[in-house]
């Protein structure tokens, strides 16, 4: 069905099929949906995915097996079969130190639907040209974590998954009441990080080049034309990891990696240049257009910052598409902060969102504050001490998790680092169904990092490993 039919008519029986199809509905009617039919549409939606994909994917199977878990009876039932993020770099990492990328890519056929067979890896010396074969000659897009751990976690989205990106990079831009936003096709897009990210937003970009703007690159503004290296970030977390940058010299490194390597470090010597070109476009010719924009909080603050010592202000278009997402990183923003920003970008709104790479769409947040599950993913919350899910009633607090049931090569069940304050009931707003309040934070910062598959952080996580891997000298 084309993306048209989807947007003229979800058949909600169906959507129990196929619940990728509920993508197409507008804001308002995904938001208005009773919790009980939802619910119910849910179960026999994680019942089908689980029997299509049980026997299709080992990792799967054997989690299955582990738990216990032969058939789903109820939605917590589900709740069992959530990959840990660890599923995603659970290969040898010998792997890529020898480049037997080959071996990589029989680890990743086990947690997708997609074929990998026809990938071509001879001659491979990188982790890059590993996750270039993979889109060329498989069509599928990896996503891959920043590596802070010593070692990147990698999610396959194969071809037909791929195929929902463009729709949910729609979505999350919308209002209430849009099926989409109109004249999309028109707006540039401005990206405050690299040309080239294989992470949740960079497959976003991908796809809205392609579809949406036919492959014209000149509607894409971007701060660094370069690559976010996979390579950079794998090795610069396995040196800062192991705490000892002895323990891999530069004599250890290949020399086509090496090569690269000082490639990265002579284009960062022309990034103040670019940085000033890029604040350039977005304060002079970009001024008073309509433009669409993702980011965080902390990151438009900065770029607040800067363009109010050149005098900037208003700078875009007020019905501009600007999307915030990932707090404020951990940072302690001046108060109304929000009003702030939202005046120097000159826009008369900013949608929010909640989520995670691992999820096709991010949970929009209410006038209430509060962000919500969209109905095609089914949510969880759990005792961070025992893992079991929480009633699906009332209002607890514990860890994230969801699985995602538009994915159908691969499985979307995921137990993030989250601790969030979820409720089971009706929203100030007046929408049924489950809803997180507007204060999360990471295990992580009580018991330790876990490396997150995370958008947001990227670009300072790659120049923190160029520089780390500069000491090396």
């Amino acid at each position: 069905m084309t993306e048209a039919g989807l947007a003229r008519q979800v058949d909600l029986a169906e959507a129990a099929d196929n619940p990728e199809h509920l993508l197409w509905l507008n804001r308002t009617t995904c938001m208005s949906l009773r919790a009980a039919d939802v619910a119910a549409l849910q179960l026999s939606a994680v019942r089908a995915r689980f029997s299509a994909l049980r026997d299709r994917l080992p990792v799967l199977r054997n989690l299955a097996a582990e738990q216990g878990v032969d058939s789903i009876e109820t939605l917590n039932d589900a709740a069992r079969l959530l990959f840990k993020h660890s599923v995603y770099k659970s290969y040898p990492v010998s792997f890529i130190e020898r480049n037997r990328f080959d071996r990589m890519t029989q680890w990743l056929q086990n947690l997708t639907t997609a074929d990998l067979s026809p990938v071509r890896t001879e001659g491979i010396t990188s982790i890059d040209e590993w996750l270039d074969a993979l889109l060329r000659d498989a069509g599928v897009r990896i996503i891959h974590s920043t590596g802070t751990s010593g070692k990147l976690s990698f999610l396959p989205r194969g071809p037909v998954d791929r195929g929902v990106q463009l729709r949910s990079t729609r979505l999350v831009h919308a209002r209430d009441g849009e099926n989409e936003p109109t004249g999309m096709n028109l707006m540039p897009t401005v990206v405050i990080g690299h040309r080239i990210m294989f992470n949740g937003y960079g497959s976003g970009l991908e796809a809205t080049l392609e579809e949406l703007y036919k492959g014209d690159e000149s509607m894409i503004v971007t701060l660094d034309p370069g690559r976010l290296s996979a390579d950079v970030l794998s090795l610069g977390g396995r040196l800062a990891a192991a705490g000892n940058k002895g323990d891999l010299g530069r004599a250890q490194i290949s020399p086509a990696l090496l090569a690269r390597l000082d490639e990265f470090r002579e284009a960062q010597k022309s990034a103040p240049e670019r940085r000033a070109r890029f604040f350039d476009t977005l304060f002079e010719r970009l001024h008073g257009k309509r433009v669409i924009m993702a980011g965080n909080w902390l990151m438009y603050h900065e770029m607040m910052e800067i363009g109010r010592e050149r005098g900037a202000n208003g700078i875009f278009a007020p019905d501009s598409l600007i999307l915030s997402a990932g707090g404020t990183k951990g940072k302690t923003l001046p108060e109304g902060y929000r009003e702030d920003i939202q005046a120097f970008l000159g826009v008369d709104h900013i949608n929010e969102g909640y989520g995670m790479s691992e999820m096709t769409s991010l949970m929009p947040k209410c006038a209430a504050g509060h962000y919500h599950a969209m109905p095609w993913m089914l949510v969880f919350l759990l005792d961070p001490e025992t893992g079991e899910p929480a009633p699906r009633h009332g209002t607890h607090t514990g860890r994230f998790g969801v699985i995602d049931l538009a994915f159908r090569e691969r499985w979307g069940g995921i137990l993030s680092g989250d601790e969030v304050t979820m409720t089971f009931g009706t929203c100030d707003c007046g929408r049924d169904g489950p809803f997180i309040a507007d204060r999360i934070r990471r295990y992580s910062e009580i018991e330790g990092g876990d490396d997150k598959i995370t958008c947001a952080g990227a670009p300072e996580a790659h120049d923190k490993a160029l520089a780390f891997l500069a000491e090396m000298d």
